[in-house]
């Protein structure tokens, strides 16, 4: 159920897998940089910076776990069981769990961001041969990265000051009279960011796709580079799973009814899967050097000798590419540089992929 987080071990679970896929999933990125001899670039840092906050997240769900300030029903006096969700109730382990949760969304926006901005700039990398101010393609891909820049730090600035700089009113209970009127309407504002956050989720997926489909290549080989890029679902599919959770919070609103930790726990525990699940699709794509065995190499396909782009338009991009110096081919699907190129695609064509 997507309304109570699950049990606490099913949480110690779910955080330590997905740490330690992620740890692999950015090792072996930087792995298959190397086994290709190509320079690590700013995808490739950002995924590190990433992996960093990732492992601030976990750290404040070990935390609460350990301390169970998260992932736990509040503990109250049986005789107090009817008013343990009151307004004006607070003690160590709610406050806690308002802290656990600032710091959390203070941490969980930046990581987003640079999830993102490592996926538009391997874009970029794969599909800007030129940099020319009229090349669309570049055009498009510069107008993301500056819109999820500016949404990303926009979005922690938001959630770091919603009360301001009163402090102690993002901690106190939500009937304290005393912080009235200090603090915005983190309900709005949490629901507002899981809405943005799926939007540019769903619109970073669809941008390769059109110029995949221009490619010169049979459809097979379209669908297997469009599944290489779709690999990207699993990061869309967890911010949609967390903006159905924050539309049930978000209806709830402050319902005393309801036990505050566990709805605390809840969004931080959808917060984590989303930004460890994307950081793990981001780099999935990037993994394809360290297989080698023809079925895997028949679905990832050299994506970047795919790239030609030479579409029917035209354009300065597609024609210069075209120009672009390769490296031997043997005729056996393979560059020099390590890297698969398509069998049965003219010479100018082949390019090892990233």
């Amino acid at each position: 159920m997507l309304t109570t987080p699950p049990s606490p071990t099913g949480i110690w679970s779910t955080i330590i897998i997905l740490v330690v896929l992620d740890i692999i999933a950015v090792v072996l990125r930087f792995s298959a940089r190397r086994r290709l001899k190509q320079k690590l670039q700013i995808d490739d840092w950002l995924c590190a910076v990433s992996l960093v906050l990732v492992f601030g997240c976990a750290s404040i769900w070990f935390y609460g776990l350990s301390t169970k300030s998260l992932g736990y029903p509040t503990p109250v006096d049986p005789s107090e069981l009817q008013e343990r969700s009151s307004l004006t109730a607070s003690n160590w382990t709610i406050e806690t769990a308002r802290k656990l949760e600032y710091s959390t969304l203070c941490i969980v926006t930046p990581l987003l961001g640079t999830i993102k901005l490592s996926v538009l700039f391997f874009y970029r990398r794969l599909f800007v041969i030129d940099n020319h101010y009229k090349n669309a393609r570049n055009l498009i891909l510069i107008f993301m990265i500056t819109v999820i820049a500016l949404w990303a730090t926009a979005s922690g600035l938001l959630f770091m000051f919603t009360c301001g700089t009163h402090w102690r009113a993002i901690y106190a209970s939500v009937g304290d009279e005393s912080t009235e009127g200090m603090c915005l309407n983190g309900l709005d504002i949490g629901y507002s960011f899981a809405i943005s956050d799926f939007m540019t989720d769903a619109i970073i997926i669809l941008i390769p796709i059109p110029s995949v489909w221009k490619l010169h290549l049979s459809w097979g080989r379209k669908l297997a580079v469009t599944g290489v890029f779709l690999l990207g679902i699993l990061a869309t599919w967890a911010s949609l799973v967390r903006l159905i959770v924050m539309v049930w919070i978000r209806q709830i609103g402050y319902d005393p009814s309801f036990d505050e930790e566990l709805l605390l726990s809840n969004e931080v525990y959808y917060l984590n899967l989303e930004a460890m699940v994307a950081l793990l699709a981001s780099c999935l794509p990037t993994l394809r050097s360290l297989f080698t065995t023809a079925s895997v190499d028949s679905v990832i396909r050299g994506v970047r000798s795919m790239f030609s782009l030479r579409s029917g338009s035209g354009t300065d991009s597609d024609s210069q590419l075209s120009k672009q110096k390769t490296p031997p081919y043997d005729g056996a699907g393979y560059s020099a540089k390590g890297g698969i190129v398509i069998r049965g695609e003219s010479a100018d064509s082949r390019r090892s992929w990233v």
